[in-house]
């Protein structure tokens, strides 16, 4: 693959197959940079042929929008500084968000929500470019997702509400546990991966964790290509909250109580305050 000078040689594409996190990424960003739109669609096209996992597809086409949106909005927040507030660049990061998820006006983030971007940025007080990227790597993929017309509808209802907002895997586990142990079987959270971030094939993706009928806790994962076979058989289902429901193994969507007590514990010396929001004292049934 060639093109304005720029070549994707098959040792690029072996090596990008067989390369580690890290490595992708850097190869990507030189991708992104030097190839041509033609030569990013030929080259998502080949790894899967080669890696044998389609979804590295959707992280390769991904890529060019990510870097050049990443850079702007670092641009925007850093103004030449080289250390930034994390409180000033919230503002900016959530106006990006909401205009690449189409949520402008719909759904704004919380407070959890941006607690957890900056545990996955990694910073404290300040931000840098560094741990912005971080951020921006798993962020992006997330926002993108959420622009697709199925996933926006879950994203912005606020009755029911699908989404809490942005929740760790053990926030999700804690949340399906009740007064007396686990929640029903059926019952179930929607979240998003904290430790998949671009490239990783499952950035962006959905993962549903819920109560198993041998009341043990599990976590599926839906990928892009499974909401996408969804739009192509949407005539014969109304909506994807109809096609998780119909899912045997989920059959009650499980939300955090408005009803909170709290529970203090130590963790390395830091005091954690957990509300019992983390906990369901009810769940909506939405058929019989």
């Amino acid at each position: 693959m060639s093109g304005r000078g720029y070549t994707i040689s098959d040792s690029t594409i072996f090596k990008y197959c067989l390369g580690s996190l890290t490595d992708r990424a850097l190869l990507l960003k030189e991708i992104a940079t030097l190839a041509s739109e033609e030569q990013l669609l030929s080259f998502a096209d080949q790894v899967p042929l080669y890696s044998g996992c389609s979804h590295h597809r959707r992280q390769i086409m991904i890529a060019k929008s990510l870097i050049e949106e990443g850079t702007k909005v670092w641009n925007l927040i850093a103004k030449n500084n080289r250390l930034v507030l994390w409180e000033d660049a919230t503002l900016e990061i959530e106006e990006q968000f909401m205009r690449i998820a189409c949520s402008t006006g719909t759904r704004s983030l919380s407070q959890q929500d941006f607690d957890l971007l900056k545990r996955i940025a990694g910073c404290q007080e300040y931000l840098a470019q560094e741990n912005f990227e971080k951020m921006w790597c798993w962020l992006y993929p997330v926002a993108f997702t959420l622009s697709r017309e199925q996933m926006n509808v879950l994203w912005i209802s606020t009755s029911p509400v699908w989404f809490e907002g942005f929740i760790t895997k053990e926030e999700a586990e804690l949340s399906l546990q009740g007064p007396r142990g686990l929640q029903e079987p059926g019952t179930f959270i929607l979240r998003f991966p904290t430790s998949r971030s671009w490239p990783h094939p499952d950035a962006g993706s959905l993962i549903v964790t819920y109560i198993g009928c041998d009341y043990s806790l599990h976590h599926r994962l839906l990928s892009l290509d499974y909401i996408n076979s969804f739009e192509q058989r949407e005539t014969k289902m109304k909506s994807l909250q109809e096609m998780l429901l119909a899912e045997p193994e989920l059959s009650r969507l499980g939300r955090q109580s408005s009803t909170c007590f709290f529970l203090c514990c130590s963790v390395e010396g830091i005091t954690i305050l957990i509300l019992s929001c983390f906990g369901i004292h009810a769940s909506i049934t939405y058929y019989s």
